[in-house]
């Protein structure tokens, strides 16, 4: 088995962000969902990020929960300054690695495991984004142990 390594998790990550902002460019005017990612982040906490077009922009909104998906809460990025004039200078996606990589994490949002991190920042949802996304994690993360548990589905 051949081991997949961090840079080549980035590059995917920067083909697949730059490929959506060719897709932005030729969509009509509006919000339009491109994806959007269910994670558990750890064991009392799970996350969506929603990557949409908005108005031939893109966009992520990031929305936490807690482990059964309840209580949502949306996460919006904290302002980064760039690492140095040589990253500011780079590809967007170029100085937001090595933005990331002389900041570390911060604690903010997890996207950069998911999508692209920043850029784009994540911005602070829509209701509507908000009522999607705390559907999804709910539905996705209190179903999940009954779905998949046969002795619990059993039980009942």
């Amino acid at each position: 088995m051949s081991k997949v390594t961090k840079e080549m998790v980035d590059a995917v990550r920067i083909a697949r962000w730059e490929e959506w902002e060719r897709m932005a460019k030729d969509m009509p005017r509006g919000h339009h969902i491109l994806s959007a990612e269910l994670l558990r982040i750890n064991r009392d906490e799970t996350a969506v990020v929603i990557t949409a077009v908005q108005d031939h922009r893109l966009v992520q909104y990031e929305l936490r929960g807690n482990a059964m998906g309840g209580d949502v809460r949306p996460v919006v990025s904290k302002h980064r300054a760039a690492a140095s004039d040589q990253a500011s200078r780079a590809t967007p996606h170029a100085a937001a690695l090595a933005m990331l990589a002389a900041t570390g994490d911060d604690g903010g949002p997890i996207a950069n495991t998911v999508a692209m991190g920043e850029p784009p920042v994540k911005e602070p949802p829509h209701p509507g984004a908000i009522a999607l996304g705390g559907s999804l994690l709910t539905t996705t993360f209190r179903l999940d142990a009954q779905a998949l548990d046969p002795v619990a589905s059993n039980a009942g």
